[in-house]
């Protein structure tokens, strides 16, 4: 089916919105948050002001108020990339180590449950190389020249963080175990963990909305953790970066996140990321 709405002015977008009961004080400043957000990003941000009424605000709400969990939202995802990079690079080096250490620098196909999985690996890997490559990474061609292959930490460092992640899925349960112990949990843990990292990850890099929205993350929590963090809210998150980064990391990232909470305090309702209001002094007490 063709789509047959027209392009509508930021004047008009204003006068949508206000028909929707949405309040709006200063029609200039209404003007400049809409060119900076984009009315369409702006409007995933309405959804949880609106009432029982689809596309009807509830009464009392405001422009500014949305444009408020805008930012917060995107406060939010910043930091959270960041600490998940550091636990990407964290990951990487880890079972870098552990496999080399173990299989030697090169890694056999014996290091795989299977060996289809052994050939996805060497495939994905592969394209990593050509990549790398075309973005001009010096080393690449050098280790294609000089050697004809690659060592697991090189291929490591050029691979994504969901590649990195997949990998560690198709490994023998035996090297599983050995990278799961350098976080001192059980394989599961590590397996789960990565790929919901790897979600939140491409979440945030791709400037998708966090706020107020149910994120499907399946998130492995202990037993003795899980009456606290909810599996699969944005909170359960805070919790795998807890396990997985190196403590002087996730402290940054705990403080620096109560500094963003705080900032924003009477602005938004930070349960909607599922945190309840005590979570920095539970944080705190884990550590």
């Amino acid at each position: 089916m063709a789509y047959t709405r027209v392009a509508t002015t930021t004047h008009q977008q204003i006068d949508i919105l206000r028909s929707r009961g949405l309040q709006i004080a200063d029609e200039k400043s209404a003007m400049a948050i809409l060119e900076e957000v984009g009315y369409f990003r702006f409007k995933g941000y309405c959804l949880p002001f609106y009432g029982p009424e689809k596309e009807r605000f509830r009464s009392g709400v405001d422009l500014e108020q949305i444009y408020q969990t805008y930012r917060f939202d995107t406060d939010v995802k910043a930091l959270t990339l960041q600490a998940c990079q550091r636990a990407e690079t964290r990951f990487k080096s880890i079972m870098g180590n552990t496999l080399a250490l173990t299989l030697g620098s090169v890694l056999p196909d014996t290091a795989f449950y299977s060996v289809d999985r052994a050939k996805q690996w060497h495939a994905r890997a592969a394209k990593a190389q050509v990549d790398g490559s075309s973005r001009g990474e010096l080393y690449v061609d050098h280790y294609t020249v000089e050697y004809e292959e690659f060592p697991i930490w090189v291929d490591l460092e050029l691979t994504s963080f969901g590649n990195a992640s997949m990998l560690y899925s198709w490994l023998d349960r035996d090297l599983q175990r050995q990278v799961a112990a350098r976080y001192g949990v059980r394989y599961p843990y590590i397996q789960n963990w990565m790929h919901v990292l790897t979600v939140i990850r491409n979440t945030c890099a791709h400037n998708s909305r966090i706020y107020g929205r149910h994120l499907a993350l399946n998130t492995r929590i202990p037993s003795s953790q899980s009456p606290y963090f909810v599996n699969g809210n944005f909170f359960s998150v805070l919790f795998v970066l807890y396990k997985v980064l190196a403590r002087k990391d996730f402290a940054v990232y705990l403080q620096r996140m109560k500094t963003c909470f705080d900032s924003y305090q009477g602005c938004v309702a930070i349960n909607w990321l599922g945190f309840p209001d005590d979570w920095f002094e539970h944080c705190l007490g884990m550590m």
